[in-house]
């Protein structure tokens, strides 16, 4: 676990997410909390336990926020739901897939799923959540003092950003991700590639100083401008 900036933690502990299956966050405002996307299933008593460390308590925690609709982001989410009652957010475009009205297609490349569903079935299973707040591009969400939703899809149909604007924090799912540099996601599970390079340019026309990824460490400094150079690239 470590802090980003004052309020909001990354509750994963590893480079690449691999002990909960993808970047969780948790964001403060002094009083009620909102988690960031629930890891792969069976990671909600990890995630509480984390949430203890920090001194904080999981009964605070008012709203869970899902990035995109995928097993390694929505994996625990029924658990944590059921456990904290919190409200969930979600852009309206990835709803049917959270509530289990459209099955989470996989990797978008045969072979590819072939050669790895068998061994990853029980780990990509997601059970049926309803979604409480439905949201789109540009809604302004009182938590945590205050996010922006930037929808920014290819990723997934409703792949969201979420802008914490006071803190200069952006959370961007998977719409890239991080080694040492700012990269593309898995476009194996990216189920609209040229849509996911439009979304990366209009993220790039946002100000934003730190970055979170949902496969890498937090981008401390800069992130804003890094990221205009890397969709410049594409």
């Amino acid at each position: 676990m470590r802090k980003v900036v004052q309020d909001v933690y990354r509750l994963s502990n590893t480079w690449d997410q691999a002990d909960l299956g993808a970047g969780v966050y948790l964001v403060s405002d002094g009083c009620e909390l909102a988690l960031i996307d629930t890891g792969f299933r069976n990671k909600a008593h990890v995630i509480m336990r984390r949430i203890y460390r920090l001194g904080l308590s999981p009964s605070r925690i008012r709203y869970i926020i899902i990035t995109h609709h995928h097993p390694d982001h929505i994996g625990s989410l029924a658990a944590l739901k059921g456990i904290t009652k919190a409200k969930v957010i979600a852009h309206r475009d990835d709803v049917p897939y959270i509530e289990g009205n459209l099955p989470q297609p996989g990797p978008f490349r045969p072979a590819l799923y072939k050669s790895i569903a068998q061994a990853l079935k029980d780990i990509l299973k997601t059970d049926p959540v309803g979604v409480d707040i439905a949201v789109s591009d540009g809604d302004e969400l009182p938590v945590a003092g205050g996010i922006s939703v930037i929808h920014t899809p290819g990723h997934t149909p409703g792949s969201m950003c979420i802008y914490l604007k006071q803190k200069g924090v952006l959370f961007c799912g998977d719409l890239v991700a991080r080694r040492l540099a700012i990269k593309l996601p898995s476009l194996a599970f990216s189920a609209d590639i040229p849509q996911l390079k439009q979304s990366i340019k209009k993220l790039a026309g946002h100000d934003f100083e730190i970055l979170c990824f949902g496969h890498g460490l937090p981008m401390r400094r800069n992130a804003g401008k890094r990221m205009k150079d890397f969709a410049v690239r594409l």
